[in-house]
């Protein structure tokens, strides 16, 4: 089952989902270093050694090995492209001066293919111009030789211990930024709550139910992330429509129904600048327009609509029905179901209706609950 990511659904729908929020800064800050463990090799870390000289080649190999490595040897370029496909290496060290394909073009393909994994450089001829080149293409550390049995060990450890800071500190980066992208999903949530009242809880509850049908369609988690995200913002462009409009008690004018009209293009542009937000901005663009075409505000028709828009479209609907209206008391969901289905194939995706059919009512009753503030 999904879990939703935004703090308001997880803690009210009762599923764990990140909580705290923070200055990405500060996240990085607190890394302890202490923390990372040094390389374990128990665990069959896997190195690559390339090198033409046999003698080379196997000696390496065998310092690797009774170091605890899992050791693998390529008396070339090609060869070592070979087993580099077949299976994976957690670190490779080549020699420079190799026949056919020498190590720098060797360590051009890995960088093209295998971008974060670590390339030793090692040759006999080291000089000052030759190790910036080689750092230049990618590698990360370049050694010469002979290099004797104890210092070869301290190299790769070395270096297995630095990619395992960058890919520690790479992970508490996206962490802090995706907090830090929940802190601007909660201000816009806000920002839209303070100036309409009138339909308190909606894009929670029109959240719960859409991710509802999602599910039910097995959308993937990656794609719910972002149906969840343009489900709580569908509605908002609204902060740019204005309050004479937005909280007139009567009925609206068609001048006025004009400006209202807008809001989901208002809305679009606030949210693809945020690029966490690009393709929730989707949903929020086409959240009103209808499969037979009548809707705004491109008229699109059919599948041309976004699936997420479909999905909220008829969660949308339900929700309307079955919440309370200053013009009225909410309806009972045997009501909302009977709009729905005489709608299929003009206002709604006929699929995404019998999905919703396929729903028992107790389980919408449940989500509104929860999903309520």
């Amino acid at each position: 089952m999904y879990q939703p990511k935004h703090r308001v659904l997880s803690s009210n729908i009762d599923l764990p989902g990140r909580s705290g929020t923070g200055d990405i800064h500060d996240s990085l800050l607190c890394v302890d270093m202490d923390a990372l463990d040094r390389p374990d090799r128990s665990t069959g870390l896997k190195t690559l050694v390339v090198d033409d000289d046999d003698l080379v080649r196997e000696t390496f190999a065998a310092v690797l090995n009774d170091e605890g490595y899992c050791t693998e040897t390529a008396a070339s370029g090609k060869e070592a492209l070979a087993c580099l496909s077949d299976s994976k290496f957690d670190l490779v060290l080549s020699d420079v001066f190799m026949p056919d394909m020498n190590g720098l073009e060797l360590l051009n393909r890995i960088r093209q293919d295998y971008d974060d994994l670590p390339v030793i450089m090692i040759t006999g001829y080291g000089n000052t111009s030759m190790a910036r080149e080689a750092l230049e293409h990618g590698a990360c550390d370049f050694v010469t030789k002979p290099c004797g049995p104890g210092e070869l060990p301290i190299v790769v450890e070395r270096n297995l211990l630095r990619k395992a800071m960058q890919s520690k500190t790479t992970e508490l980066y996206q962490q802090a930024l995706l907090s830090s992208h929940e802190t601007v999903l909660d201000a816009l949530l806000t920002a839209l709550d303070t100036r309409d009242t009138e339909t308190h809880g909606h894009s929670e509850r029109v959240t719960a139910y859409t991710i509802q049908l999602a599910e039910r369609l097995r959308l993937s988690s990656d794609e719910m992330y972002h149906v969840e995200r343009g489900a709580l913002l569908h509605d908002i462009g609204k902060i740019g429509v204005p309050d004479r409009i937005l909280l007139k008690p009567g009925k609206l004018t068609p001048e006025e129904w004009v400006e209202m009209r807008k809001h989901p293009i208002i809305g679009y542009a606030m949210c693809s600048r945020i690029e966490s937000l690009r393709q929730a901005a989707q949903i929020v663009l086409h959240h009103h327009e209808a499969w037979n075409g009548s809707g705004y505000p491109y008229h699109l028709h059919g599948t041309d609509i976004p699936l997420g828009a479909r999905l909220f479209a008829v969660a949308d609907t339900l929700d309307a029905i079955t919440s309370d209206r200053p013009y009225r008391a909410a309806l009972p969901f045997a009501a909302a179901r009977a709009e729905i289905v005489s709608h299929a194939g003009k206002q709604f995706d006929p699929t995404v209706v019998e999905t919703f059919l396929k729903v028992p009512e107790s389980r919408w009753v449940e989500l509104k609950k929860r999903a309520t503030p």
